[in-house]
């Protein structure tokens, strides 16, 4: 009988930890999340109005410059801690490269900016990465799949 009590302690307990670790990982979303998104999503629109997507496109780029951030392969720890989610590059070839941004971030922008979530911060960033990678020229663009809340983000490299 005390063996039993014991391994049913022993579920509770486990069961307590994994709540504890969701918890945690939701309050860490939340904290990362906040930071970022009351200047991208608030405050930056609120200054920048209709210049809003050219002027964090070209910020993403020289943010990418600050960081120093010259391996297109680092993209995905990089976007990953901070906050901006998880970014996978499902197509590449000699004119583009092609990306999709998911996680929960990006579902918690879909949400809040449920008409049109601005992506270009993130598109600029990728286009300097690839950029200073492949030492060619590169635009960034993104759509929105509202059906799945993911960003598809296409990098054009221009080759002469």
């Amino acid at each position: 009988m005390a063996k039993k009590n014991i391994e049913n302690e022993n579920e509770k307990n486990e069961e307590t930890l994994e709540t504890a670790e969701i918890s945690e990982t939701q309050n860490d979303l939340t904290e990362k999340y906040f930071a970022v998104s009351v200047l991208r999503d608030f405050v930056l629109p609120d200054l920048l109005d209709k210049d809003t997507p050219e002027l964090l496109y070209w910020a993403g780029k020289d943010l990418s410059r600050r960081l120093a951030v010259q391996d297109m392969n680092d993209l995905p720890h990089v976007f990953k801690n901070a906050g901006f989610g998880e970014l996978a590059i499902t197509n590449q070839s000699k004119t583009s490269y092609k990306y999709t941004l998911s996680g929960p971030e990006v579902i918690q922008r879909f949400n809040l900016n449920n008409d049109n979530p601005e992506f270009s911060l993130e598109s600029g960033f990728i286009s300097e990465t690839v950029q200073n990678s492949i030492g060619l020229s590169s635009m960034g663009s993104f759509s929105l799949d509202l059906k799945n809340k993911i960003v598809n983000i296409l990098i054009q490299i221009e080759r002469n």
